[in-house]
């Protein structure tokens, strides 16, 4: 069975996106975990530790989910053969 490269990817990119989203959400107004999200702030340009960043981060989440997630699809469907 081969999977829809652009449903698989849209669908990682929008998960990664809000988890990553809700998560800094969430750091933010508790303090839990900021060293983590000062750790991934190089990859994500224009990160900073704020709610503005929270929408930086899921927008960066949100690219590389869709990249990863065609990635995957495609690899998975050279692999499957029927």
């Amino acid at each position: 069975m081969k999977l829809n490269l652009k449903a698989f990817a849209l669908a990682m990119a929008i998960l990664s996106g809000g988890a990553s989203f809700i998560l800094t959400v969430l750091s933010v107004l508790t303090g839990f975990a900021r060293e983590f999200f000062e750790l991934i702030a190089p990859f994500h340009p224009g990160y900073t530790h704020t709610l503005l960043g929270a929408l930086i981060s899921a927008f960066w989440m949100f690219v590389y989910g869709y990249i990863l997630g065609a990635a995957f699809v495609f690899i998975y469907n050279f692999l499957a053969k029927e």
